[in-house]
């Protein structure tokens, strides 16, 4: 087998007859593409195994009894998602590993990981926070789908225990991960390869602004306590305030909005918007939050609303690792291939495991930025770059890194 068949066999699970793939967390579909994982990996020679939440582990036994070196990602989609993200990393790491067997080269131990629901169905990359021991079990105890499905419920029929998944840290060398950029940036630098570094951290929100319901017809344009009107105040507002920053890795979005009564011949009494902010400097999150509450304050007194904010979700950012980093470059270098280095805006199972151990991601390019899509596509040739780059870093790690 290669990269390629395995691509085309897994593309054959989930694909959803509305259009794309549905693996979501725990389905059916994503229970027989991490079975099919493991099964290619007992064909390759390789040890291949659960952990005690589901996430699919195959293991390269090391000459030395070395912490190992991890390659992983993920194989659960989006409904109607895309084919490449997180898929080419997992089989990026099968294949690294074939290599590895075939060359019989010594050294560490190394393992490829499919890390159950990075999508965050039952919640946020709960695999490789299961790995790394960063769930609450009482949160997990509660964790449901949208659909309502009890993540307990999942677990205990397919006879697994997220209380046993917590794994020793002093058994991890460090941890790979390649994946589709998820949007423009190496497409229009006509660059193959990227080489993140820092995982962007997030801020998000929720501003209420709450002014008075009126009839549309009847209330004077100079009386009104329009919502909606101090909503959009702030989005302009918002907006502006991230572009003059000045930062090209900054990132602010307005994504929810909904208005109270929602009714064409009323006057909006209330409405909630729910922003984001990204960034990969960790000062600029808590300096920007307090200038966009100043901000929202500040509209809203303008216009005569009530505010309400609500802290939703923060989670800091997270640098990659200097040396495996350097590791990805040279290899690039070595191989001839172009790198750019830049951050992630997305976060991923590294900005998890990079908390904690020594993690490196290698990006290659979304065509049309494009993902949690049908439309998701990625080249060949970025692709097979980017496993031979690994696989060379890789290979020097497993004989250097204690």
């Amino acid at each position: 087998m290669s990269f390629a068949a395995d691509f085309v066999a897994l593309k054959q699970i989930g694909a959803d007859p509305a259009g794309g793939w549905s693996r979501l967390a725990f389905s059916a579909a994503d229970n027989a593409a991490h079975d099919w994982l493991l099964e290619a990996g007992r064909a390759a020679g390789l040890a291949a195994r659960y952990d005690a939440f589901g996430n699919a582990i195959l293991r390269l036994e090391g000459t030395e009894p070395r912490p190992a070196l991890l390659i992983g990602s993920h194989l659960d989609t989006v409904r109607n998602g895309g084919a490449f993200d997180g898929a080419i990393g997992v089989l990026a790491g099968l294949e690294i590993l074939r290599r590895l067997r075939a060359s019989g080269q010594p050294g560490a131990p190394v393992e490829a990981i499919s890390f159950r629901d990075e999508e965050g169905r039952f919640g946020p990359f709960t695999g490789s926070r299961a790995m790394m021991g960063q769930h609450d079990p009482d949160a997990l105890a509660k964790a449901r789908a949208a659909d309502g499905e009890a993540l307990a419920e999942v677990m205990a029929g397919s006879g697994f225990s997220p209380a046993n998944a917590p794994r020793a840290l002093s058994g991890i060398a460090g941890y790979l991960e390649l994946h589709i950029e998820q949007g423009p940036v190496l497409e229009q630098a006509g660059c193959p390869l990227g080489i993140v570094t820092a995982i962007a951290g997030q801020e998000r929100l929720s501003l209420r602004f709450t002014g008075q319901a009126d009839h549309a017809g009847t209330a004077p344009m100079d009386l009104r306590r329009d919502a909606f009107a101090g909503a959009a105040r702030f989005a302009t507002a918002f907006r502006d305030l991230i572009c003059a920053a000045g930062d090209p890795a900054l990132r602010g979005t307005i994504g929810v909005v909904k208005l109270s009564p929602n009714q064409g011949n009323v006057v909006p009494g209330e409405v909630t918007l729910g922003l984001e902010i990204r960034s990969t400097d960790g000062g600029t999150l808590p300096r920007l939050r307090q200038r966009v509450l100043a901000l929202a304050q500040e509209i809203a007194g303008q216009e005569q609303l009530g505010l309400r904010i609500r802290a939703l979700y923060s989670e800091s950012p997270v640098p990659m690792d200097p040396a495996l980093q350097e590791a990805l470059v040279a290899s690039a270098a070595e191989l001839g291939h172009r790198a750019l280095c830049l951050p992630s805006g997305a976060n991923h199972d590294a900005g998890i495991l990079g908390r904690l151990v020594p993690s490196a991601m290698i990006f290659v390019p979304s065509i049309g930025g494009r993902s949690h899509c049908p439309e998701e596509e990625t080249g060949p040739a970025p692709i097979e770059a980017a496993i031979d780059v690994l696989h060379h870093a890789v290979m020097t790690l497993r004989r250097a890194r204690a």
